[in-house]
């Protein structure tokens, strides 16, 4: 996760005054960020905005972003392995996570699963009826031939807490 810090001072006076910044960072490296856009404590220039911001997860970043916030996240995310930045990567797409709630709902990660093979209504329907161990299969016996998976997908859907993603179905 990287941010451009811009000294807000500069560029109300016309100049873009900023560098990249990586995220997470220490106390020290923002201080000396700060320092190199020209942001000193009791100085002419004391406040910064971001004017720009990369990040794989797709959290949108504001200019006033709290940099502690986006600090803890991405401390959160260093340590996670690939699956839990997938699954991170779906629940805020699916949610449309902000900075502010992005710590909350990685410390909820657990009760999100990601079903990367599911990527519509009938492999949903499919899924619930077939895998999930709600439903007596030998009872159901060569009806299970004629059932709308697609029309039960839908339903599943629509009455849970999930949804669909580009990284396929979540469950919550």
């Amino acid at each position: 996760m990287r941010i451009f810090l811009t000294n807000l001072g500069k560029y109300n006076e016309g100049s873009l005054v900023g560098e990249w910044f990586r995220l997470p960072y220490t106390k020290e490296e923002l201080n000396a960020a700060l320092q190199r856009i020209g942001i000193a404590a009791n100085g002419r220039y004391e406040e910064y905005f971001i004017t720009d911001y990369e990040n794989d997860l797709g959290l949108k970043v504001g200019e006033y972003e709290s940099l502690s916030a986006l600090n803890g996240v991405a401390k959160c995310v260093e340590s996670f392995n690939a699956d839990e930045v997938r699954l991170l990567q779906a629940v805020i797409e699916l949610e449309g996570v902000d900075v502010s709630r992005a710590v909350e709902v990685i410390g909820r990660l657990c009760e999100y699963t990601l079903h990367p093979d599911i990527t519509n209504e009938e492999e949903l329907g499919r899924y619930t009826i077939h895998d999930t161990g709600k439903y007596n299969l030998e009872a159901i016996g060569k009806l299970a031939e004629y059932l709308d998976y697609e029309a039960y997908g839908r339903d599943v859907n629509i009455n849970s807490n999930g949804g669909f993603t580009s990284f396929g179905w979540v469950s919550h």
